[in-house]
């Protein structure tokens, strides 16, 4: 009697398709056990046959009849799981059309298996997608088998390779039903690729002579299993040219089935399939019963190789799922720039290069990816238009075809996402996730560990996302490759940001587990070439475009050419011989070595009505005649494209009508921030949409227009930008777009479309705590559509730009009275928040520089507003209206201009504070006690130096992590910007004084010297000198520039506290341990005074602004007052309390210190002025925030801090837990 088993009890789920693959499946059970006992609450249609093969008890399970292909085997493999839940794997089994190639020599009757190989996971869903001119591009992944099996199919493998296979074996099993036979199969005949089935269903009337003469295999086995990529989709592939198209496409698959696509992702397994045709027009099913024989044998052998304790062991099915789903949400939280890939759906219709062109060059980009030398980057730059994004785009396709390629990033200024290093790391790391399997966990791990990684700095992002999971990735040696295509990094929009990515891309040098290499193409511009000097030589390989002998451009250019006319001529049914070897030598002659020039050329003459006239055009132009440099002739067809786009017939009144709407939307074009479409451009400028389109309609040379007008357009080439805003290079005052006059256009149009569109509730959800996340996308999308959500994102930018000064009452002054709340509620919606506050400090700054009391103290309050709020704001849009207007301070600007938008359902509110108080800021990110805080000279960035050995730096306004600073071995003792706050340094217990580049973060100088601790850090006025002191009872004197040691100060017989430099940078103060204060000649470096008085250590010195007095802060709890030309005691100030800070006021009179405010003229008992009412700024007193004299703010005592700092009305608190706080007061 058969076994009756639990449910649970079943391990392996096997999936097949049709009734002769049952029928196998169930020939290879080792025992059948009893049918299951239906509750009357199952859903389960499935119908199964159970029992077990080598220990494993296996549930088998066979697709309806009749219904075949992706959809029905996810659904029954979905009821499987649910019926199942003790399953940990699946196999698919059955038969599929085979791929014969040079490389894989399948014949019928052998065995195909899933297994990575490339760019895919095993099985592609081959109609997920499409043909571009360079390749495949996927728009699905699917997952690879699971570990547990990949490892049986090796250990099956090497069986085979050791003559220990048993699959002969388990197919002889079938022998006895004479269906599965192999000997009533037929012959196995392959006939060519493009020679169509003749006749019925047999090849009887197929030509004999239409075979593939094939050579009898020199293996002993009767069946060949072969392991590569299995093709999946929902329609039979009954065609060998379109089969080899396809295989090609997809880097060579070895077979084509219909299921397996719809199981990978919902049910982990293998895939296994007999080949019974070959995928072509003589299908016939006299193969499919032993091609289904030997797929089940197979699936046998991989059984019985996997020990059921380690099966038993492994999770299940449903939690692999599970789980799966889980990271992929964690992993969708990454910002993610979808135009970024080489093979972006933007980019489809962006070329490779042709065949026999960049021929040596290609290979030497080849042999150093695929060498060994420690050159991380190969680094090709050129001018503007020489090829550099289609070689870009021919190395990623060629990795990505390998399997090799781990990321791209291609970079085009003016266009949204890729325009900026906002989301360059995080798109890198996603297609690493998606690209390498083995990192993907790692990389989630990552965001789990630190949700905010995203808004943190590019090197924290780049440390935490790429170089640690790839680090945890590999065996030991160089045994993987991972190509990383960072395309026109040139176009990067921030300076700094081009030189942290560059050094950042460096870093891949740091990895040993696996090769990580960098092909990176730019202009040859300032900031790239400062971030690549930062690198030694030996680091990098450079290759110079622009340098390639012109012969060899030119040949490049010609195959070009020739190429693209002969498509044009066979399109318009021209002569074979069209358009001849000398007109294509004249445009080469014209191209100037530049592709840009011969791709436009070519565009122009194909959107031509006469392509004739068209080229013509261009042999016969006067301007390139007198074209003297590449760019000269660039500008030339630029020019014609632009006058050809003007019929001659208009009047001159529609001409300059016409130039005016070019100007306008060519204009915008070229100047956004972000691409829009045909349409969207129509409702920004209000421009209707047919004029659009005429003005656009002969610009195809020179412009992406796609013909869906909801598509964005985009220019070809970031030349053409370069063009049109340059009037010399424009030329033709026509078509000359004033810059800052397009900036304002666009500001205007951006202000009356959101005046016009913005409302309450926006989105209609009628619901005060609708939350962001509960709101489908496409229900945003609607009611904000793209020209909406551009005009909220990129008004301040374009006003900005456009170099305004505004004014009390003007048309921003009223929109944002009007519109302030609707903004910030479309801006959540939108999950733009803090761009909505990087924008309003943004405003600031223009308003301060403006004559605009009214509107400066608003846009100051809505700042305020925005920050107090964001919590709330950035989760549930409508609480703009609710919590943060009703808690905001009574006196806010804000919310008297809008308290009447209160909801009604709140009729009164009382306690409500009247002014704002501190707005704090809670910056978190360092793990140990902060040591010292520092403001930038201009106030806009704090340094943090920790315990934890770092500093970091961070966005004042915004409170955003700009950049992690590692390199020291100890604690961080001080930090101090230079004059210009273009470099910061730092003092360390590791005895080394650090010099950084406090834009990108990059080390600068590693200075040695001292022999102990350095505990602080001072730069001249002029900083081009740095002092530091430290333990070692010295101070140190350094060029800031190049770290070269100027001068040895000795003579404290103590540790060196502090030091500062006298106004003119000519005297130096130390203070020390040894309770005295040292002047010293900071030229010379000789001793001047020593300043004997104190009875305790002193911990800090000052000068006064004209340099007459210093001032001197003590353990024994005076501050003194010295000459500072003659050392004589001036006067001695008792404080009652330790002073750790010191800083004069601008005016020399008044002193601010931690523990309050002193008079320098103060009697000689030097009270502290503790009831005199002296306004002079914020500072930290004990528990207390104090403005003046008076105490405004008790900080709790996990407030209280270790170090403070105050910028203005900005003060800075850190913390002993590794925390810092921002406060700003009004």
């Amino acid at each position: 009697m058969p076994r009756q088993l639990r449910r649970e009890d079943y391990t392996v789920g096997w999936v097949c398709a049709l009734p002769v693959e049952l029928a196998a499946a169930q020939e290879m059970l080792d025992e059948e056990n009893g049918d299951l006992e239906r509750d009357l609450g199952d859903n389960d249609e499935n119908l199964y046959a159970l029992g077990s093969i080598g220990g494993h008890n296996v549930a088998i399970v066979c697709l309806p009849a009749g219904r075949i292909g992706n959809n029905p085997a996810a659904a029954v493999a979905t009821q499987m799981r649910a019926t199942f839940k003790g399953i940990r794997f699946g196999l698919m089994v059955g038969i599929g059309g085979g791929v014969p190639s040079a490389e894989a020599d399948i014949r019928l009757g052998d065995v195909v298996i899933s297994q990575p190989h490339q760019a895919f996971g095993g099985v592609v869903q081959y109609n997920m997608g499409k043909a571009t001119p360079s390749g495949f591009e996927r728009t699905g992944l699917l997952n690879s088998p699971p570990q547990i099996l990949l490892a049986a199919v090796a250990r099956v493998r090497a069986n085979e390779l050791r003559g220990r296979s048993r699959l002969s074996e388990h197919v002889s099993k079938l022998d006895r039903i004479s269906k599965f036979q192999r000997s009533k199969t037929g012959p196995d005949v392959l006939f060519e690729a493009i020679y169509d089935h003749e006749g019925g269903q047999t090849c009887e009337q197929c030509s004999t002579d239409r075979q593939e003469a094939r050579q009898p295999r020199e293996s002993e086995e009767e069946v060949v299993v072969h392991y590569g990529t299995i093709a999946s989709g929902n329609q039979v592939m009954r065609n060998a040219a379109e089969r080899d198209k396809v295989s090609a496409e997809l880097g060579g698959v070895l077979c084509f089935e219909m299921e397996a696509a719809g199981l990978m992702n919902t049910f982990p397994c293998l895939v296994i399939r007999g080949i019974c045709d070959y995928a072509d027009s003589h299908k016939n099913k006299r193969w499919q019963p032993y091609a289904a024989g030997t797929a089940a044998a197979f699936a046998k052998e991989v059984l019985s190789v996997i020990p059921a304790a380690e099966v038993a062991e492994s999770r299940t099915a449903d939690k692999i799922i599970k789980e799966k789903n889980t990271l992929d949400i964690i992993l969708n939280r990454l910002p993610y720039a979808e135009d970024a890939p080489f093979n972006s759906y933007s980019k489809q219709h962006e070329p490779t290069c042709l065949s026999n062109t960049r021929v040596d060059l290609l290979q030497e980009i080849y042999n150093w990816l695929d060498g060994q030398d420690e050159q991380c980057i190969f680094w090709l730059n050129g001018l503007a238009g020489t090829g550099k994004s289609t070689i870009a785009r021919t190395v990623a396709r060629k990795y990505f075809d390998r399997g090799c390629l781990g990321a791209s990033f291609f970079f085009s200024r003016g266009s949204g996402d890729v325009s900026h290093a906002g989301k360059f790391v995080t798109s890198i790391a996603l297609q690493l996730a998606h690209n390498v399997p083995a990192v993907y966990r790692h990389i989630c791990d990552a965001i789990t560990e630190c949700s905010n990684i995203a808004s943190q700095s590019l090197r924290d992002q780049w440390h935490q996302l790429v170089l640690r999971p790839l680090s945890k990735e590999g065996g030991s040696g160089y045994d993987s490759l991972y190509v990383l295509v960072v395309d026109a990094l040139d176009e990067c929009d921030n300076d700094n940001n081009i030189r942290v990515i560059v050094q950042l891309l460096a870093g891949a040098r740091s990895l040993k587990r696996v090769r990580l290499r960098v092909f990176l193409t730019s202009r040859p511009e300032i900031p790239i070439r400062y971030g690549f000097c930062q690198i030694p030589d030996a680091e990098y390989q450079d290759f110079v475009l622009h340098n390639i002998s012109p012969s060899i451009v030119d040949h490049d250019i010609s195959i070009f050419l020739e190429y693209n006319l002969r498509i044009i001529g066979q399109e318009d049914s021209l002569d074979a011989g069209w358009p001849g070897t000398e007109v294509i030598g004249t445009l080469v002659r014209r191209a100037s070595g530049l592709f840009i020039w011969a791709a436009t050329a070519c565009q122009f003459i194909r959107e031509g009505l006469f392509v004739d006239e068209r080229l013509r055009t261009l042999v016969k132009d006067g301007a390139s005649d007198t074209a003297t440099t590449p760019e000269e002739h660039l500008n030339g067809i630029y020019t014609t494209v632009l006058q050809n786009s003007i019929r001659p017939d208009y009047t001159e009144q529609e001409k300059q009508m016409l130039y005016r709407l070019l100007r306008n939307i060519v204009g915008s074009i070229v100047v956004l921030f972000s691409p829009l479409s045909a349409d969207s451009l129509s409702e920004l400028h209000v421009i209707e949409r047919q004029k659009v389109n005429k003005a656009l309609k002969n610009l195809h040379a020179i412009l992406n227009i796609p013909v869906d007008q909801s598509r964005p357009l985009r220019l070809h080439h970031p030349s053409f930008r370069d063009f049109l805003l340059d009037k010399y290079k424009c030329g033709d005052p026509n078509f000359w777009v004033d810059e800052k006059q397009a900036h304002q256009k666009l500001t205007d149009d951006c202000i009356r479309l959101m005046t016009t569109s913005l409302r309450q509730d926006i989105c209609d959800v009628d619901a005060p705590g609708a939350l962001v996340a509960d709101v489908k996308r496409g229900q945003v999308e609607q009611c904000l559509p793209p020209e909406v959500q551009y005009a909220c994102l990129h008004w301040v930018q374009h006003l900005q730009k456009s170099g305004t000064r505004l004014c009390d009452n003007d048309q921003v002054h009223q929109f944002l009275k009007e519109r302030f709340l609707h903004w910030l509620e479309a801006l959540s919606w939108i999950r733009e928040v803090p761009e909505g506050i990087h924008a309003i400090a943004s405003l600031e700054s223009i308003a301060l520089i403006s004559d605009c009391p009214d509107l400066y103290a608003f846009i100051h309050d809505m700042k305020r507003f925005a920050l107090y709020g964001r919590p709330a704001i950035e989760q549930a849009p409508l609480q703009v209206y609710c919590s943060t207007l009703v808690f905001a301070p009574t006196m806010s600007l804000v919310k008297k201009q809008f308290i009447s938008w209160v909801p009604g359902w709140l009729q009164r509110l009382s306690g409500a504070k009247k002014d704002w108080n501190a707005l704090p800021q809670t910056l978190e990110g360092h793990s140990d006690s902060v040591k010292t805080v520092a403001f930038s000279p201009d106030g806009k960035v704090l340094a943090s130096a920790s315990v934890d050995k770092t500093v970091k730096l961070w966005d004042t306004g915004t409170g955003t992590a700009l950049q992690t600073l590692e390199g020291h071995s100890d604690s961080v003792k001080a930090a101090a910007f230079s004059p210009d706050g273009k470099v910061l340094a730092s003092a360390s217990g590791d005895k080394t004084v650090r010099l950084w580049d406090a834009g990108t973060g990059a080390t600068l100088q590693t200075l040695h010297g001292h022999s102990s601790w350095v505990e602080s850090v001072a730069f001249s006025p002029d900083g081009k000198v740095l002092a530091s002191a430290s333990g070692d009872e010295t101070v140190r004197l350094w060029d800031a520039g190049t770290g070269v040691a100027l001068q040895t100060l000795h003579g404290h017989s103590s540790w060196v506290v502090a030091a500062a430099f006298s106004p003119d940078g000519k005297v130096l103060a130390s203070a020390s341990g040894d309770e005295t204060v040292r002047l010293w000649d900071a030229g010379a470096g000789a001793a001047l005074q020593t300043l004997h008085g104190h009875s305790s250590w002193v911990e800090s010195v000052a000068f006064s602004p004209d340099g007459k007095v210093l001032a001197s802060a003590s353990g024994d709890e005076t501050v003194r007052l010295w000459d500072a030309s003659t050392g004589a005691a001036l006067r001695k100030l008792k404080v009652d309390a330790i002073v750790r800070t010191l800083s004069f006021s601008n005016d020399g009179t008044f002193l601010q210190t931690n523990r309050g405010i002193l008079h320098t003229a103060s009697p000689s008992q030097g009270e502290i002025l503790s009831h005199q009412k002296i306004s002079r700024g914020f500072y930290v007193k004990e528990q207390w925030v104090t403005r003046g004299m008076e105490n405004v703010l008790r900080l709790p005592p996990e407030y209280r801090p270790t170090c403070s700092a105050v910028y203005s009305g900005i003060l800075a608190l850190g913390h002993y837990s590794g925390r810092l706080l921002i406060l700003e007061f009004a």
